[in-house]
């Protein structure tokens, strides 16, 4: 027994929850009547008669203290016992049936109900009070956070708004200053130039009174000289007349002398009047002759010779050309010469005064070649000499046949200038040899054409005549004597690209230069559109260009170009010599 009494023993009585032992199953029944077989029913009724709930004093106040309000706590002055008979008379009421022992208080099952609830409650306002008080603190903490936020970008705002419109007022009164300053100084201006054309009137005024003046004496003076000289030619003349007309009369005095003893008084005198009169006659006719003579040798000087005298004047030497024959001109083709007539005596005094005319100005400056290059050409193509093939044309075209007949011409000009090596020989187009250049590039336009006429399905009866015309007109380029252009040719090929192989066949095989220059030359003339394209490919490739050898034969294929077919009126200007010279 003192073993048991001081272990303190107590005893498990187990319930089966089914006969079946088997996991998450519950027999109510099976387990009521075990409880009721063990005798605990009986116990759970007798302890439910009684006060089954005991709390000591110190152990309900700490747990239920949250039902006592801070004012009795204050008066009970934190006796346990009469706080514990506070909140009981409190929450429970007097009449309910709990009591107090010494150290403990009794309660029933429903007052240990009604007071967790009422603590939970209490417990529940004390939590909401907290969190409420807390969240004010917190809301509060981030509110004067905000606040403080907010009045310090306010604060920048403002700065940042008060600066910018302190700059634009700033600017407005800097541009308001620069305004006044530049109408200040325009008034300045026009005043200053008003005083200085004011002043240039008065002294050009001066200057022309005074050249007028100085003009003015030089004319009295020349005047007075050439009246002077007048004077003295008349004195001389009337004084040479006066000598004639003594020298007259003293030969038909000696002559009347001779012949009176002869024929008689009457009839020598009249001889002596007659032979006077031819003498007087003859002297007039050499002064005459004598004027006539000093005014031929004077015209050449004062007469204005027109430019085709002057050309017929300096290659006079060369023998005269017609219908392709040297020689003298046939009879009647002759130029017929003019009579030089009697010029008539004018007095300077009565001439007006030459006006002398401004001279034409020579706008020719203005148009030099790199400026054409680097306002129509296409992509990167500069004005400077290259050795490379072009990718593209330089100026642009709207056909593909020009584009690639610039290509072609490109390559010819390189190997024309020795800028490029002649292609290899190839035994491809036999008949290439036995036709000319004109010929070949022609019929390149004939396949054109023939493709463009198939491509329609529909026969044309004028297409043979219209080969015809165009035949003519290559004829009559005189580039060849006689076209070898067949209708045979015409008919090989009928597809583009035959015919885009066909003319890179013409440019690929080894040419002489008489061929190159015919190629260029006879594209320039049977496609218009590329003319001004070939100007610019010979003008790029004398840009800059510091081989004497291909310079001089640049130089020369532009001179055969520009006298074979004339570039178009926006190249016109840029083509001159001079302009070139500038690039």
């Amino acid at each position: 027994m003192k073993i048991l009494g001081s272990c303190q023993p107590y005893f498990i009585r187990c319930i089966k929850p089914n006969d079946y032992k088997k996991p998450l199953l519950f027999d109510r029944e099976l387990c009521t009547r075990q409880l009721r077989y063990s005798g605990m029913m009986e116990t759970i009724r007798i302890r439910k008669a009684g006060y089954p709930i005991r709390y000591s004093f110190a152990e309900f106040f700490e747990r239920y203290r949250a039902l006592l309000p801070v004012s009795a706590r204050e008066q009970l002055q934190g006796d346990a016992r009469r706080c514990c008979i506070y909140i009981s008379e409190t929450v429970l009421g007097k009449d309910e049936d709990w009591k107090t022992g010494r150290t403990k208080i009794f309660l029933k099952d429903y007052h240990d109900m009604v007071l967790e609830v009422q603590r939970d409650k209490a417990l529940t306002e004390k939590v909401i009070l907290i969190q409420k008080v807390l969240r004010g603190f917190k809301d509060r903490k981030q509110f004067l956070k905000q606040r403080q936020a907010a009045v310090k970008l306010q604060a920048a705002w403002r700065g940042y708004y008060g600066r910018k419109n302190f700059r634009l007022v700033l600017l407005g009164f800097e541009r308001l200053q620069s305004l006044f300053r530049s109408r200040q100084l325009a008034k300045q201006y026009k005043t200053a130039r008003a005083s200085v054309v004011k002043f240039q009137a008065l002294c050009r005024g001066y200057l022309m009174r005074k050249k007028t003046a100085e003009q003015m004496k030089a004319v009295c003076v020349i005047q007075a000289y050439a009246r002077g000289m007048f004077v003295r030619r008349s004195f001389q003349r009337m004084k040479r007349e006066h000598q004639h007309r003594l020298e007259a009369r003293r030969l038909g005095l000696e002559e009347e002398k001779r012949l009176i003893p002869i024929i008689g008084s009457m009839r020598a005198k009249q001889e002596a009047m007659k032979l006077e009169k031819e003498h007087l006659a003859a002297l007039e006719r050499e002064e005459e002759q004598r004027k006539h003579n000093s005014l031929s040798d004077k015209q050449p000087l004062y007469d204005a010779i027109s430019d085709q005298e002057m050309v017929d004047k300096m290659f006079g030497f060369l023998p005269t050309v017609i219908g392709g024959q040297e020689g003298q001109s046939p009879l009647g083709f002759e130029d017929l010469e003019a009579k030089a007539g009697m010029l008539d005596e004018v007095d300077l005094d009565m001439l007006p005064m030459s006006v002398q005319l401004e001279e034409e100005v020579d706008d020719l400056a203005e148009y030099t070649f790199p400026k054409f290059a680097a306002t129509y050409f296409q992509g990167s193509s500069t004005h400077t000499h290259m050795r490379k093939p072009l990718r593209h044309p330089l100026l642009y075209h709207d056909e593909k046949d020009d584009i690639l007949a610039s290509l072609a011409v490109w390559n010819i000009i390189l190997r024309f200038m020795g800028e490029l090596s002649e292609p290899v020989m190839f035994a491809k187009n036999t008949n290439s040899k036995s036709s000319s250049v004109m010929t070949q590039i022609y019929d390149t336009l004939g396949k054109k054409s023939q493709v463009q006429l198939t491509g329609n399905n529909t026969p044309q009866p004028g297409g043979y005549r219209r080969d015809n015309r165009l035949s003519k007109g290559i004829s009559s380029v005189k580039l060849k004597r006689s076209s070898k252009l067949t209708g045979k040719v015409v008919s090989q090929l009928n597809s583009r690209e035959e015919l885009i192989q066909e003319q890179s066949t013409i440019s690929d095989r080894p040419m002489s230069n008489l061929e190159k220059v015919h190629f260029v030359i006879g594209n320039a003339i049977l496609r218009p559109a590329i003319r001004d394209e070939i100007y610019c490919q010979i003008c790029k490739q004398l840009s800059e260009n510091n081989n004497k050898s291909s310079r001089a034969r640049g130089w020369i294929l532009l001179s055969l170009c520009l006298g074979c077919f004339p570039p178009s009126d926006k190249f016109v200007k840029v083509s001159c010599p001079r302009s070139l010279d500038q690039a």
